[in-house]
């Protein structure tokens, strides 16, 4: 019987039998709905003790089997990324640890909060313990240091050596996956330990080991933060991951509207209405050089200063919740005010204080400069829909008509989430995100993200239509056999589109920035870029027991957009292999 705690801040002991349970009793505590899983020979212990807490009516987290590893910290991101609660990822040993290596970048640049617990060899081989070694593998699988490649990508590594302190381990674990900014987090699990006999655990109250509360502004730096912003007549706002506490989209908003800031935004999440007249897409270089005042916010990548600096006497604000960014070895921006605060908290503090300082010909000026602003947008808008309706009388599919189409069927509340990569500004064009929570993007560089990371959002949101949008090298990366499967079995269907250029086209727009005149362009052989001929991804999607459809002649493209989403409402998955003009 489970010996009730005197106080909701007192451990608590329940019974186990070994442990594996006690491992597993720590995810309950700390509510964690999903595991994402990738088995291997070393933690059946796990396995086992999740069958036994469901055959005896126990909550448990819901297994969800990812056939890749690529697959599970996909889906592992996205889930985190909509509910903010750092995930569970268990793989076996060396080999499924570095099967997760994209997704691991991926994790660290895009901030997902996640605990990666792997396997390793039996430490014992002589039947010494209960676990010891048994097949041959378990030689050859254990490294002198199995954590090493994973320490410049996670916040934290730990190898659980004992079972008498799993609990203080696994909060620890929470902690440091959960606090700002968040990030994985690595945890190698000896069979040895999983499998050790015992009679009790505890579990701790998880309230008393929770993440670090965040920080505010300094009042002074936003004081003087407010008065530049005030008084500036050509602001500019760069952001980049603010979007992902959801109330800061208001704040920024609003924000923008008191100074008449254009807002850059990076759209790893929806940080600003993309249908907004003060939304400046997802670029600030044609903004920068002329902007008197900058306030870039969680912006890893502000601006690229080989493609333009700001002026030397512009007052260049910051706020971040990682200002200095340790983990860029080469972070070397200007800023004239350097705050470390979480911009949840700052923005509406700017906001109000700019609110009071603003006097009736300030509040005029910046009417007159939004309206300005908003007039040269909508005849952007206009020239932009127009382009694309015209590419939808041509005989070929192109990648704005295509991003038009889909603006089009999809509602406000559909959740996209976006690896298009090179035809990613098109999607940012024709598919207006407003709602927060309704875009996503890796924040890494790691291709093969959006497919797992579609079956996250899902079983994040089970009630909403989720979108991915893939380049055909993304959509291979994205090991479609195991993310299909997965979304088949799990109950998580989402609607991939794929962008089919038959070709890598950010190699090949490299190449050609570098050598425009070059024999690779002249000849046209793209060594190592060519995709062609493409794989039948519908056939492949068919024979995942998804829907498929490969469209080519534009006039079709609308319908079979609403047929795909149709077959998604009805709960299965649908790829439509969408073949695009060759850039």
């Amino acid at each position: 019987m489970t010996d009730q705690p005197t106080s909701p801040r007192a451990e608590t002991v329940v019974p186990a039998d070994y442990g594996a349970e006690a491992f597993v009793e720590t995810l309950i505590a700390n509510d964690v709905d999903f595991m994402f899983i990738n088995s291997g020979t070393d933690i059946f212990p796990i396995q086992e003790a999740l069958a036994k807490f469901e055959t005896l009516g126990r909550a448990i987290p819901r297994a969800v089997l990812c056939p890749d590893e690529a697959t599970a910290v996909a889906a592992a991101h996205g889930y985190f990324m909509v509910t903010r609660k750092p995930q569970v990822v268990l793989v076996h040993v060396d080999s499924g640890t570095m099967n997760m290596g994209g997704g691991l970048h991926n994790a660290q640049r895009g901030r997902a909060g996640m605990i990666l617990c792997a396997g390793r060899a039996p430490m014992t081989f002589d039947g010494e313990l209960e676990g010891t070694r048994n097949i041959s593998i378990h030689w050859i699988q254990e490294q002198l240091d199995q954590a090493s490649p994973m320490r410049g990508f996670t916040k934290w590594d730990y190898e659980l050596r004992r079972i008498e302190n799993i609990q203080h381990v696994m909060q620890r674990a929470f902690q440091i996956a959960a606090s700002e900014p968040p990030g994985p987090v690595y945890l190698t699990l000896p069979r040895e330990v999983l499998m050790e006999s015992i009679e009790s655990t505890r579990v701790l109250p998880v309230e008393r080991h929770g993440p670090l509360s965040t920080p505010q502004a300094d009042p002074d730096d936003l004081a003087s933060a407010a008065e530049a912003l005030a008084k500036a007549e050509n602001p500019l706002i760069i952001t980049g991951q603010s979007g992902r506490n959801p109330s800061s989209v208001a704040a920024m908003t609003r924000l923008a509207e008191l100074t008449g800031a254009r807002v850059a935004s990076e759209a790893n999440y929806v940080n600003f209405p993309t249908n907004h007249p003060l939304w400046a897409n997802t670029g600030a270089a044609p903004y920068v050089p002329d902007a008197d005042v900058i306030l870039t916010v969680d912006s890893d990548v502000p601006y690229i200063p080989a493609h333009g600096k700001p002026n030397p006497n512009a007052m260049i604000i910051n706020i971040d919740i990682d200002p200095v960014k340790p983990t860029i070895p080469l972070w070397v921006f200007p800023n004239d005010l350097l705050m470390h605060a979480d911009s949840a908290k700052a923005v509406p503090a700017l906001a109000d204080a700019i609110d009071d300082l603003l006097t009736d010909a300030d509040r005029a000026r910046v009417e007159e400069r939004i309206e300005t602003i908003k007039q040269n947008r909508e005849s952007q808008v206009k020239q932009a829909d127009d382009l694309a309706k015209q590419h939808g009388t041509q005989s070929v599919i192109t990648p704005q008509w295509l991003s038009y189409c889909l603006g089009q069927a999809i509602d406000e509340d559909t959740v996209v989430l976006d690896e298009s990569v090179t035809n990613s500004g098109h999607i940012a064009n024709y598919v207006p995100r407003s709602n927060p929570g309704t875009y996503y993007k890796s924040g890494g560089s790691s291709l093969g993200w959006a497919l797992g990371g579609a079956i996250g959002a899902r079983l994040a949101q089970p009630d909403k239509t989720v979108v991915a949008t893939v380049g055909d090298g993304a959509f291979i990366y994205g090991c479609p056999t195991s993310s299909l499967w997965a979304a088949d079995v799990h109950d998580a269907p989402f609607l991939t589109i794929v962008y089919n250029n038959q070709i890598h086209n950010a190699p090949k727009a490299s190449l050609k920035g570098a050598y425009p005149d070059g024999y690779a362009l002249r000849s046209g052989n793209l060594m190592g870029m060519e995709l062609s001929p493409s794989v039948e991804f519908a056939t492949l999607a068919e024979s995942c027991r998804a829907y498929g459809e490969k469209v080519e002649d534009p006039v079709e493209l609308p319908a079979a957009l609403e047929r795909a989403l149709e077959r998604v409402r009805n709960g299965q998955a649908a790829v439509l292999d969408v073949r695009i003009e060759r850039p």
